[in-house]
């Protein structure tokens, strides 16, 4: 597994972005800032640093979205793997329990699964899905 990014969950994406494309001065890879979007990254080294909408997380791990049923999560740690099939496989052998199974999100351009490690931190392993040929 190799660490290619953490996301911090956060409630006003707006603000977020522009604080740490405006105050922070990272560099935006991904993401605009712009009203409607959910997602975004910004340069750092190593891998990257990327902010998403919290409800978005939410119904990705298909977790109801309402404030009251609103869990905690406040950061994903994301960890690209050779094939996410396979190590979910391996990682339920040795009594991992999955928050969501391997799932395609193709406006994610990956293939990912989440569980939670002992302090209940959401953990994404994904591996990039395969490009379309031109």
């Amino acid at each position: 597994m190799r660490l290619t990014q953490t996301r911090l969950l956060v409630r006003d994406y707006a603000a977020s972005f522009h604080f740490w494309r405006d105050t922070a001065g990272l560099t935006a890879s991904f993401g605009e800032g712009a009203e409607g979007e959910s997602y975004a990254s910004f340069e750092t080294e190593p891998g990257e640093l990327a902010i998403y909408r919290a409800d978005e997380m939410d119904k990705a791990i298909g977790r109801a979205a309402s404030e009251e049923q609103r869990g905690s999560d406040q950061v994903v740690v994301s960890l690209e793997v050779d094939d996410v099939d396979a190590q979910v496989s391996q990682l339920e052998r040795r009594g991992v329990s999955f928050v969501s199974p391997p799932t395609d999100q193709p406006a994610w351009g990956m293939r990912v699964a989440h569980f939670r490690d002992p302090d209940d931190h959401l953990i994404e392993i994904y591996t990039p899905l395969a490009s379309e040929p031109a």
